[in-house]
This record gives structure tokens, sequence and C-alpha cells, in this order.
């Protein structure tokens, strides 16, 4: 098996972002608010309140556009490599044996470039492709969890001898290797 390396992606604390959703919910709200309170104030249809709606229909317009062309924001950074070999981990020059590991398991979430049509808002729908991670114990019973990001649809196919050896290495069980590379692809450990 070739080393097969990924980059790693560590997400950054959870904080308060202004993301397009919360824009056009503003507006929105605010807009509401205003013709709600000012009804009386402003005939129905009169210049200011029809370019009022106008604008915000048009900002609205925009972003739900741009969302479809935009990536989402990174929300963290990508710092170091991710090698898997034939018998080891290697998180940014740190080597975890296979054999030394327990409770070894992926997540395929996404790749670079995958498009979201699902989502019914306006934040950008391109992903970074940093949903996916490895988590497993080491010798010393610590929890390693990494993200990194897969480049290409298929870059999950690049793991299969390398799950199929954690298999053998009693590393990863042999039914979540079947959840997550089908059984033919599986090969049964003896």
């Amino acid at each position: 098996m070739d080393k097969i390396s990924f980059d790693i992606f560590e997400p950054e604390k959870q904080k308060f972002k202004l993301t397009p959703n919360w824009i056009v919910l503003s507006l929105w709200t605010i807009t509401i608010l205003f013709l709600w309170i000012f009804d009386n104030v402003l005939p129905p249809n009169s210049t200011g309140r029809v370019a009022w709606l106008v604008c915000i229909l048009i900002i609205t317009m925009y972003y739900l556009t741009r969302s479809y062309f935009k990536y989402r924001p990174l929300k963290g950074s990508i710092k170091g490599e991710i090698i898997f070999e034939s018998d080891s981990i290697v998180i940014n020059g740190k080597v975890f044996a296979l054999k030394d590991i327990e409770g070894l398991d992926f997540g395929f979430i996404d790749f670079y470039g995958e498009v979201s049509f699902i989502n019914g808002d306006f934040n950008p729908k391109i992903s970074q492709g940093v949903n996916n991670f490895v988590t497993f114990k080491d010798n010393t019973k610590q929890t390693q969890m990494v993200y990194f990001r897969m480049m290409t649809k298929n870059s999950s196919l690049t793991l299969y001898p390398f799950i199929n050896e954690a298999v053998k290495l009693k590393a990863m069980s042999y039914y979540r290797a079947i959840d997550l590379i089908d059984i033919e692809n599986v090969t049964k450990p003896e």
C-alpha cells in the first residue's frame, strides 16, 4: 500500500459570525417590524415602501444566487498532514502503529467542491471538504480525533487497503468496515 496523505483541518472554537442567513433574516425582520409599526404612517402603495421592499428582495435574491457559486467559510485552519501507511497513521510526524490502535473509525462526510443543493438557506453551498475525520484510541488509551480534507469524491477509495489492514489487525470492527466500504470490498478477518 502506498502512503496516502491528507491535509489536517483544525476547527476553530465556535463563535458568532455574521452569515448571509443572519443578514437576510435581520433585513426581513426589520422590514416586517417597520411596516407593521408604521402601517398607518406610510400609505400601502407609497414609493418609499415599494422601494424598500424591492431593495430587500434584490438583496435576498443576490444572497440566494451567490450561495450556489461560493465556497463555505473554512471556520478553522489547515495545519499539517495526516499520512496513512500500511501499518501506521502519522499525524504531523507523530506515528501511531496500527497494531496499538483500538476503535478506529472514519467519517467520510464531504469532499472539496461538493455542492449541496438540499440546504434551503442563503449560506454558501460549495464544500471545503473538511468534515471528514478519523478517530481512534492510541496505546495510552487517549482518544485521537483528526479532521482532514478530501479533495475528490473518490478520495475515500484510496483508504480501502488501509481499512482492510486495520480490520485484519483488529484496530477496526469488521462490521464498521462493511458500513464504510461495503461488504464486497472488505477482507474477512481470520
